[in-house]
């Protein structure tokens, strides 16, 4: 148990201390230029200036997981890396965001328990596609190719919260 809470304090705390109440200027390529991967320490953005919306219920929290993997994925495919690396950061607070609502959510031990188990799964993929995503260039896997080692996992998270939420 500690060693997750080690785990999810190292992935949220950057991304949670300082979140202001204004999104960051969306950053567009150049007209006619395709977008390029970046490594984390030259992308240009500060990852304390972005904020999210915090559902207000366990479902909308897994209709929000689901809509923003879905964008990981969509801006990968289209190489827009520094779009997918918010999306990939909005994640990590969305996970915080329901495992609190999880936590409130009147389901049984089992459902609770399969609920946890797809959100420390979807966590672990989408560390690891941030690591992916930060690395120098050169070094280490394509993001997208990450991403694609990842999907079934991912998919089958998504799947298991969908199949706790009621009819």
């Amino acid at each position: 148990m500690f060693a997750r809470l080690l785990l999810i304090a190292a992935f949220a705390c950057p991304m949670v201390v300082g979140c202001s109440s204004s999104p960051p200027p969306p950053a567009a390529p150049a007209a006619g230029k395709a977008p390029v991967a970046s490594s984390h320490a030259d992308h240009g953005h500060d990852h304390e200036e972005h904020e999210h919306d915090h559902p207000e219920s366990f479902a909308a929290g897994v209709a929000q997981l689901q809509a923003t993997v879905a964008s990981v994925k969509d801006h990968l495919a289209v190489g827009a890396t520094d779009a997918a690396d918010e999306a990939v950061h909005a994640l990590g607070h969305l996970i915080e965001d329901v495992q609190g609502l999880l936590a409130k959510e009147k389901l049984g031990e089992e459902a609770k328990a399969a609920a946890s188990k797809a959100l420390d799964d979807l966590f672990e993929c989408f560390d690891t596609l941030d690591t992916a995503l930060h690395a120098p260039d050169g070094k280490g896997k394509p993001p997208a190719e990450v991403h694609a080692s990842l999907a079934e996992r991912i998919d089958g998270a998504i799947k298991a919260l969908q199949g706790t939420l009621a009819p």
